[in-house]
């Protein structure tokens, strides 16, 4: 492409940047990039958002701060794409108050945080164990933005799980599926795990009977932790019926 007369234009460039990281490959982009530069083609918006992304892939927040510090000099108005790469990749880094400080400075500027944005911060702040954090910012996206889907919800309920709030996790459950949300199998297998981890098998079956009625099709996950539960709780008639519904 740069060795013909005449040049491609940068659109045709921008579609083969782009198809680069959609395989896992960031650095190579970045070197691509380069040698454009120095053959006079100039990089423009969707250029720099291919770039922020693979440094921000790479690890490189920095280096995608001072892309965007390029980006505002030429006097582009930086996107909600731009800004949620930037979120995603400071979370990557485990700087998660930087991406809630960011994010932050997204409202206050007039960006509206999109879906992946929210679910960055929100799977951010459940790996530090911020889920209080989590809980509260899920009600302000229901409240400000969008309604949160199952995923969200998920999100959130797993990590109630994890840090040991199952009754929390389950008022949870209520809570999405009084607003029409309908858990799906990771939610579930996240209650049953959380349940079986308690030792409260009843509820963790309970469940399980009631994703088969719905007809989502639990995972081996799902039979593999009930089993286990039930068979050290020395319930091995129950057990038995879990693993017949199994196969």
């Amino acid at each position: 492409m740069l060795h013909m007369h005449p040049l491609p234009s940068i659109v045709d460039f921008n579609q083969l940047l782009a198809a680069i990281p959609r395989m896992k490959h960031y650095s190579l982009p970045i070197s691509l990039i380069k040698r454009m530069e120095s053959f006079g083609i100039s990089p423009n918006f969707y250029t720099f958002t291919v770039l922020i992304n693979c440094l921000c892939h790479l690890n490189r927040v920095d280096f995608g701060f001072s892309v965007l510090a390029t980006v505002l000099k030429l006097g582009y108005n930086p996107n909600s794409i731009i800004l949620s790469t930037l979120v995603k990749g400071l979370c990557l880094q485990g700087n998660i108050a930087g991406a809630v400080r960011l994010f932050e400075d997204m409202e206050k500027n007039g960006y509206q945080p999109n879906e992946f944005t929210c679910r960055t911060i929100l799977n951010g702040l459940c790996k530090i164990g911020k889920t209080d954090m989590a809980v509260r910012l899920l009600k302000k996206i229901e409240k400000t933005y969008f309604a949160p889907n199952v995923v969200l919800y998920s999100t959130i309920i797993d990590s109630l799980c994890k840090d040991r709030l199952v009754t929390e996790a389950l008022n949870l459950l209520s809570e999405m599926r009084s607003k029409g949300i309908q858990p799906n199998v990771v939610t579930y297998t996240c209650l049953i795990q959380g349940l079986c981890n308690f030792g409260r098998w009843r509820e963790a079956t309970t469940l399980l009977n009631e994703m088969t009625q719905r007809k989502i099709m639990p995972n081996l996950q799902t039979f593999s932790m009930l089993v286990d539960t039930l068979c050290k709780e020395g319930m091995l008639t129950e057990s038995n019926k879990v693993f017949t519904v199994m196969i």
